[in-house]
């Protein structure tokens, strides 16, 4: 590729288009990948937080079972701290669904929008309909 870029013959030019073609198209794929790699890490931070939170859920109707276990069958402080614990489990798997909830909607929705943009730019310009001047960016 020694020749300057205008001075290329049409027959060189449309030898280069299958290549161009590949590589527009990888780059293309690539964006996709990392677009959407970006968008799901915080739903799926959010989906395993939620995960924890129905353990700790789980966890809180067990020791409340315990609890009413030890409240009628002793009459004592043993169930009182079965309580406490309980209402901390109930306290933490709140905690972890809020910031489910906020990584959940900081992380938008799951759709590539700027690669689906691209891809309709770069058909737009190859069918012609835009002038090579105007973008969308």
């Amino acid at each position: 590729m020694s020749e300057p870029r205008s001075k290329r013959s049409l027959f060189q030019l449309l030898t280069e288009l299958p290549h161009l073609f590949g590589e527009l198209i990888r780059a293309e794929v690539e964006q996709l990948r990392m677009e959407l790699v970006q968008k799901l890490k915080g739903t799926g931070i959010g989906l395993g937080l939620f995960v924890l939170a129905l353990n700790f859920l789980s966890l809180f109707v067990m020791l409340l079972i315990l609890a009413g276990v030890f409240a009628l069958s002793l009459v004592m402080p043993l169930w009182a701290a079965a309580l406490i614990v309980a209402g901390v489990s109930l306290v933490l798997a709140v905690v972890m669904v809020v910031i489910g909830v906020i990584a959940m909607k900081t992380g938008g929705k799951p759709v590539p929008s700027r690669t689906i943009q691209s891809v309709r730019d770069d058909i737009a310009t190859i069918r012609g309909d835009r002038d090579r001047g105007s973008g969308s960016n």
